[in-house]
């Protein structure tokens, strides 16, 4: 259907209002398209892959990509004839979308009206009522207001924010007493992110299936599907593993869900890419969630089993142009996965891992689809979501797409910093997810394979064959060093710990012992520019190791680390100590990473028991609770509400009862 009342609107110029690998993704298509691209640059992160750079000045996100005049002016000042805003940050705030058209520009999604109506949930879900489409119990309101009707809804519940999305600002709630506290927390969250302390309450079905419908449509009144999308797999409510086809959805429901989403779609008038969400209990029963109104995270497993570039759509959608597809011409090819990777620690529930990452390896991309924004030494900055990358595999099959991404994760290195793709390979493995068995508590219940201790001797066995290696890309640290005999002593200092060892090298043998233990032989030796390989006690390891830039020698293994300095190294009282704190008649409590305190819930002379919230600090978009660690009296506050605080800055000094 073309209506020719709409205008065709060519985009040579497009301003991409974001950031990380979604800019390089809008990116990558807008130059194949012929696109001039424009990107957003700060003092931070100085450096963009678009054609041109536009600076915006400030501190923070709210003065740079949460800044709607200065985004819109950058477009302005560009000659930029759209903005494409990606996924997060304003992807789905009518006052961007107003602005952009106001100055004339096109704005790559619906228009503010349409996201008015699906961006904020009650309306959202009025509209899915409205139109007999299944709804959870649940209402909106303030946070008195809410909490007056605590028992109005059996528990567990879930509180949301109302205009939220992507899974932040929700927080289960099991029962009364805590209800309270945990709305103060979603209320916080849901103005932070999304500038609205509306909340809605709802119940809280019992270990859904999150299924997700991908549409297009136009101006012209054409909206057609993409089949569904399975993102079951979540850790605070936030997907890391999502699949399309989903196992679980056959083609009669199929056919249910993806008339229900056409059909809300239709009602409003929508045009651009979007999402149709809902949750599924264990007997196929659905219930609408929510609408995206913008471009998906998990986008690119769609792209792969239906070989169509949803960015591109987005952009001639975006020109006036009618779709080019009709529902006959989309046709499912197969399996896609998409696994997220995250600066963020599994073994501590999930906590955010900013730090440096000082060496980097993607998988071959024969192998699969890698959607990043670095490929070299980057620092992963606490103001931003922890996500590094999306890994995506495409095979004929489910089990084939798996074993494809389970090789693509063992080909992935980052060095320096705690992620979570050793988690993601025991999800792999694990034969509840293999089979389809799987749910949105997943997460919740599964518990990851640790992977067996490394002994010290190993790590010692790995730093002495590093010690010897003196090319970067040497292959044989036995050609590198020759065939001569080596006998000595030296000292490391293993994560701060002093080791001991005394080696031998002879006629191509290199052994050592540790103080005066037994001696061990390191044999079958491959070093390359970043992984040492050997046998050591009838067992095949492999290190992956480089030099930090304070001139440390980094090694990993699975999902451990070690810092190492060596004997020459050390000051020459031959001692190393690494900066603490001490206090001897009490605790100190320090940032366990670099964030922005949003809460200080004590008073200096305040009797706590251990466990006791102190204070929340805020970092990669996650609220994270700093606990008492013990009984005891508060002697000092060092920080106030509002400050930005450094990791093992120190906190709060608190003073033991006895004392």
């Amino acid at each position: 259907m073309i209506d020719n009342s709409v205008k065709y609107r060519p985009i040579h110029r497009l301003l991409v209002a974001n950031r990380g690998e979604i800019a390089v993704r809008i990116i990558r298509t807008a130059k194949a398209m012929g696109i001039t691209t424009i990107g957003i640059v700060t003092k931070f992160e100085p450096h963009t892959m678009a054609d041109e750079a536009i600076l915006l000045e400030g501190d923070s996100i709210a003065d740079t990509y949460l800044n709607v005049e200065a985004i819109v002016t950058a477009a302005i000042v560009k000659k930029a004839d759209a903005i494409h805003p990606g996924y997060g940050f304003l992807s789905e705030n009518p006052l961007l979308v107003e602005a952009t058209q106001e100055a004339g520009l096109i704005f790559v999604g619906p228009t503010a009206d349409v996201v008015r109506k699906i961006g904020d949930k009650t309306n959202a879900r009025q509209l899915a009522e409205s139109l007999d489409i299944p709804i959870t119990k649940g209402f909106f309101g303030m946070v008195d207001e809410i909490y007056k009707k605590k028992q109005d809804l059996p528990y567990p519940l879930l509180i949301k924010a109302a205009a939220g999305g992507g899974g932040k600002g929700m927080i289960m709630v099991s029962s009364p007493t805590e209800l309270y506290s945990k709305l103060k927390q979603a209320e916080r969250e849901a103005e932070r992110y999304f500038g609205n302390k509306t909340l809605l309450m709802e119940q809280l079905i019992h270990q859904p299936r999150h299924i997700e419908v991908q549409i297009l449509a136009d101006h012209h009144g054409n909206c057609i599907h993409l089949y569904e999308r399975e993102c079951s797999i979540q850790r605070r409510y936030q997907k890391i593993v999502e699949e399309s086809p989903s196992h679980f959805v056959t083609e009669a429901l199929r056919e249910k869900l993806t008339t229900d989403a056409l059909k809300l779609c239709k009602s409003i008038g929508y045009y651009n890419a979007g999402t149709v969400e809902f949750l599924m209990d264990k007997e196929a029963n659905y219930f609408f969630l929510e609408v995206n109104a913008r471009i998906q995270v998990e986008h690119p497993i769609t792209e792969m089993v239906t070989s169509i570039d949803l960015v591109e759509q987005q952009l001639l959608i975006a020109m006036g142009l009618p779709l080019m597809l009709s529902q006959d011409d989309i046709k499912m090819n197969g399996h896609a996965l998409e696994c997220r990777i995250y600066a963020e620690d599994p073994q501590n529930n999930f906590h955010p891992a900013p730090g440096s990452i000082l060496n980097v390896q993607w998988p071959k991309e024969s192998l699969a689809r890698t959607d990043t924004w670095f490929h070299d030494t980057v620092e992963i900055r606490s103001d931003f979501d922890p996500m590094l990358a999306k890994v995506i595999t495409h095979a004929s099959t489910r089990l084939y797409a798996i074993e494809k991404m389970k090789k693509a994760l063992q080909s992935t290195l980052l060095m320096g910093n705690t992620n979570n793709i050793w988690y993601l390979k025991s999800i792999l493995n694990n034969s509840d997810f293999k089979t389809g068995r799987i749910n949105t508590d997943f997460c919740e219940v599964f518990k990851s394979s640790s992977p067996a201790p490394t002994t010290v001797e190993s790590v010692v066995a790995a730093i002495l064959i590093w010690q010897f290696q003196t090319k970067a890309n040497a292959t044989d640290v036995w050609n590198t060093v020759g065939f001569f005999r080596i006998s000595n002593q030296v000292k490391y200092l293993i994560n701060d710990k002093s080791v001991e060892v005394n080696y031998q090298k002879e006629d191509g043998n290199l052994s050592f012992s540790i103080s005066e233990g037994p001696s061990y032989v390191i044999s079958n030796i491959l070093v390359t520019k970043d992984n040492i390989e050997f046998s050591f006690k009838n067992e095949n390891l492999q290190f992956n190791w480089v030099i930090t830039p304070g001139n440390e020698l980094l090694l990993e293994r699975e999902v451990d680390s070690w810092t190492v300095i060596s004997q020459h190294q050390l000051p020459k009282n031959n001692a190393y100590k690494k900066p603490h704190i001490s206090n001897h008649n009490g605790a100190a409590v320090t940032a366990p990473i670099p964030g922005k305190i949003i809460e200080v819930n004590i008073q200096e002379g305040q009797l706590l028991k251990a466990g006791d919230t102190l204070m929340v600090l805020e970092a990669m978009k996650m609220e994270n609770s700093i606990q008492m660690p013990q009984d005891g009296i508060v002697k000092k506050i060092l920080i106030k509400q509002g400050n930005q605080v450094k990791a093992n800055e120190l906190l709060v000094e608190i003073k033991n009862i006895e004392n």
